[in-house]
C-alpha cells in the first residue's frame, strides 16, 4: 500500500465552520529539523523510531503491521510540543494540517462535532500530519460533572474518528493538561511523550545553540548560565537569548554579567518587591550570582539588597525551626 500524496491546491478547499466561516485548519510546511529539537536522548530515539516506521510503512503493511500514527505530546507550555510536531513533519516530508480551535469549537449545539467530522473527512485521502493543539479543549473527561453534554458528545465523535482514521494520516495531539483527558482517549495513542522543562544538560545546549545563532560571542560560562536558568522552559530560554542578542548588538562589550542581569530582570518581571522576586533573588544568590549583579538588575542599592537578603534568609530559618518544632510536638 502506497500512501496518497493528494494535497490541498487552494485555500478554498479547506473546510470551514458554517456559521463563522473560519477555516477549520491551515496547511503548513515546516522547515524545523529534528536536530534543532533539544530533548532527552531517549525521547529523540522514540520520535526517530516513529519517523522510521512511517517511512517504511509499506514494509510494515506487508506483514499486517501498522506504523505508529497517533502521538500524544504532554507537558508544560513552551517545552517544544509544537516544534516537535513540526520537526516530525519536516523529517517525513509531509505537510501539517494545524487545526484551529477558534474555528473548530462552536457555541451552536452539535456544530463542534460536525466540524470535527469535516476535519477528519478532509484529510482522509491525504498523507499528512493532523495536529490538534490544546487537545484538552475537545477531549475532556466525560465524567466531569462541570462539563456540558455537548462537550461529552464531542469526545464521542472524536473517538469514533480516531477509530476510523486511515494509516496515511498521522495524528499528533498536544496538551498542557493531560490530567483532564478522557481515559478512553489515552488508549487511542500508539506513543505518548511527556515533554518536561529542560534539565541542566539540555538548558546548556539550548543556551549555546541560541547564543551562537544570534552571534553572541564572548567568554561565557554556559554551565553557570544553565544553572541559574533552572525552571525555564525552552520558550523562556529562547526569549532570554533573543534579549541577550539584542543587547549584544547595541552594546560593544557584552559579558556574562550582562546575560545574568537580563535573566534576573525577566524572571522578576522588573519588580523588586514581590515574594516571587525574592525566590528568584535567593536562588540566584545560591547559584553564585554576585549581589552586585543582582543589585544592578533590580536597581536596588547594594547595601539595601544585602540587608534584605539577610532578613529573608533569617525569616526562612525561623520558619524552618517553627515547622520542625511543630512536627516534633505532633510526633511526641
Amino acid at each position: 500500500m502506497t500512501f496518497s500524496t493528494q494535497s490541498f491546491t487552494t485555500q478554498s478547499a479547506l473546510p470551514r465552520d458554517k456559521d463563522s466561516l473560519l477555516e477549520l485548519f491551515e496547511i503548513m510546511e515546516p522547515d524545523v529539523e529534528l536536530k534543532d529539537v533539544i530533548l532527552p536522548e531517549s525521547q529523540l530515539e522514540v520520535i526517530q523510531q516513529v519517523i522510521n516506521e512511517q517511512k517504511n510503512a509499506d514494509k510494515f503493511l506487508k506483514h499486517n503491521l501498522t506504523p505508529a500514527n497517533r502521538m500524544l505530546l504532554c507537558g508544560p507550555p513552551g517545552c517544544g510540543k509544537t516544534m516537535t510536531a513540526y520537526a516530525i513533519a519536516h523529517e517525513m516530508q509531509i505537510p501539517v494540517a494545524y487545526v484551529r480551535l477558534d474555528g473548530l469549537v462552536s457555541s451552536y449545539l452539535g456544530q463542534t462535532s460536525t466540524n470535527l467530522r469535516k476535519v477528519f473527512d478532509a484529510v482522509r485521502d491525504k498523507h499528512i500530519i493532523l495536529f490538534l493543539d490544546e487537545f484538552d479543549a475537545i477531549a475532556k473527561k466525560r465524567d466531569d460533572s462541570n462539563e456540558l453534554g455537548e462537550l461529552k458528545r464531542v469526545v464521542t465523535t472524536l473517538l469514533q474518528n480516531f477509530d476510523n482514521m486511515p494509516p496515511n494520516v498521522f495524528l499528533i495531539a498536544a496538551t498542557n493538561h493531560e490530567h483532564l483527558l478522557d481515559p478512553a482517549i489515552w488508549r487511542r495513542f500508539n506513543v505518548t511523550i511527556q515533554l518536561d522543562l529542560p534539565d541542566l544538560y539540555n538548558r546548556k545546549k539550548l543556551i549555546e545553540k541560541w547564543f551562537q545563532e544570534f552571534d553572541i560571542s564572548g567568554k561565557f560560562n554556559y554551565k553557570t548560565l544553565a544553572s541559574i536558568s533552572e525552571g525555564l522552559s525552552c520558550a523562556n530560554i529562547l526569549e532570554w537569548a533573543k534579549a541577550c542578542g539584542k543587547e549584544n548588538v547595541l552594546k560593544k562589550d557584552f559579558k556574562m554579567e550582562d546575560a545574568t542581569i537580563i535573566l534576573i530582570r525577566q524572571l522578576t518581571k522588573y519588580s523588586n518587591n514581590s515574594e516571587d522576586t525574592w525566590k528568584v533573588i535567593l536562588r540566584m544568590k545560591k547559584a553564585g550570582v554576585s549581589e552586585k549583579n543582582i543589585s544592578k538588575a533590580l536597581g536596588v542599592p547594594a547595601t539595601t539588597l544585602n540587608y534584605q537578603i539577610k532578613a529573608h534568609l533569617n525569616a526562612g530559618k525561623e520558619e524552618e525551626v517553627n515547622e520542625r518544632s511543630a512536627t516534633e510536638s505532633v510526633d511526641s
